[in-house]
């Protein structure tokens, strides 16, 4: 029992030794200010998706739509990859979304002047250098509201997500697709009920 109880303590010592030296050895040299590129011309692609968690409100007055949200984002950067065998078989590092790359998609109708994520949670680094990053957010988008029929009206609000800093050539955003059923309910913090339509991306919009 001592001995099984020994080797397990070792063996999660030498996980975290492997860990500790992995994580410094990819960001020792590490710019987070640079796309992951080896040309500077090539663009990078980034595959996006966001979840409705939860309507928080909807203001008829001000045309404001208030959402939690769940996006999703994915992308490959060569910088942050490893063979696992000389690394005690580590296929996955997560590492704080400060520390690294990410892609600076922000909210472009935001109506509070807030439009980039405001929680910056971890992301998941694969040893093939596969990002996976799922900050959750809560944001305010302008929409258009019609409450003639209230309350048998239908209402269709846009969030229009897209790259800042970098044109569709240098930032190639792709969608990525969601499960579950199109039509969802969902109610408000007061109580009020919804149902929403996941309608998906509209990839028309390129910004030079």
């Amino acid at each position: 029992m001592f001995s099984g109880l020994s080797v397990s303590i070792f063996y999660v010592v030498e996980s975290n030794r492997y860990a500790e030296q992995l994580y410094e050895d990819l960001l020792y040299y590490y710019n987070k200010n640079v796309r992951p590129v080896k040309n500077a011309s090539e663009s990078i692609k980034v595959k996006f998706g966001a979840s409705l968690i939860r309507i928080i409100d909807v203001d008829e007055v001000n045309q404001v739509l208030t959402t939690n949200l769940w996006l999703e984002m994915q992308w490959f950067d060569y910088k942050l990859s490893w063979d696992p065998a000389r690394w005690g078989g580590i296929r996955k590092l997560h590492i704080p979304s400060d520390q690294i790359w990410i892609p600076d998609i922000l909210l472009y109708n935001n109506a509070d002047g807030e439009p980039h994520i405001t929680i910056l949670s971890d992301a998941l680094v694969y040893h093939n250098g596969l990002i996976v990053w799922k900050p959750p957010s809560i944001y305010k988008s302008f929409c258009p509201i019609n409450i003639e029929y209230f309350p048998y009206d239908s209402q269709s609000c846009t969030l229009k997500f897209g790259g800042w800093s970098y044109n569709g050539f240098l930032l190639d955003v792709r969608q990525l697709p969601s499960a579950g059923s199109p039509i969802i309910n969902r109610e408000d913090e007061s109580g009020k009920e919804y149902q929403y339509l996941e309608k998906g991306m509209d990839l028309s919009g390129f910004y030079q």
